[in-house]
């Protein structure tokens, strides 16, 4: 079972809503927020917007993380898209050398999410890998052939994705990506974190929150 690093929350954050240089407001659709920072992470965030900073990390295997997405994940990205955060998604894999097929799995759904080039659909990939994740144990799940096929659903060339999921360098990248979130203290997932404090992403967020 993953563990959970998460802590209570108190006090209400309130939000600055930013008027984007290209004329975007609150209410942004938040796929057309998405940029790709260069340590792998994925930043969510109306231009000017630099706090606070909301992170998410997660594993596409975890189903700890799934939960997350269905009960939170949504109210997150209406906080970047209103301005309210700058939101950084950090997926990684939390599961060590020793849960084998496990581990499999998740570091080819990770690796898979690095091959998606473009921004305005990496969320729609996200989610994909999320509604089609697999039973923990399930040998061969998030198998390449489906991360292709889900790679062609939301409008990438199937070809030019098969052949970054089997590269070298994006295997790299998945590892650095994982070990940049374990030297970050991270041990289980999801951990979400407002401006460095772990919050409890375990019922509804009514307003950004951080630890009192």
């Amino acid at each position: 079972m993953v563990k959970l690093a998460a802590a209570a929350v108190a006090l209400i954050v309130l939000g600055v809503i930013t008027l984007a240089p290209d004329g975007r407001r609150e209410g942004s659709a938040p796929s057309d927020l998405v940029s790709f920072r260069p340590d792998g992470t994925i930043l969510m965030a109306l231009p000017g917007v630099a706090s606070p900073v909301l992170e998410v990390y997660e594993d596409y295997q975890c189903p700890y993380c799934r939960d997350f997405e269905q009960l939170n994940g949504g109210t997150a990205r209406d906080w970047a898209a209103q301005g309210k955060v700058a939101l950084v998604i950090h997926p990684f894999t939390v599961f060590g050398e020793n849960s084998g097929v496990t581990r499999d799995n998740s570091r080819r759904a990770l690796m898979a999410s690095l091959c998606v080039t473009d921004p305005r659909k990496w969320l729609a990939y996200h989610d994909e890998l999320y509604a089609h994740q697999p039973e923990e144990t399930r040998e061969g799940g998030f198998a390449v052939e489906e991360l292709v096929r889900y790679a062609k659903g939301v409008g990438l060339a199937e070809e030019e994705f098969a052949a970054c999921l089997n590269s070298d360098k994006t295997s790299a990248r998945a590892d650095a990506l994982s070990k940049l979130a374990f030297t970050r203290g991270v041990q289980g997932t999801p951990t979400i974190r407002l401006d460095g404090r772990d919050l409890d992403w375990t019922k509804p967020w009514a307003a950004p929150v951080q630890q009192a």
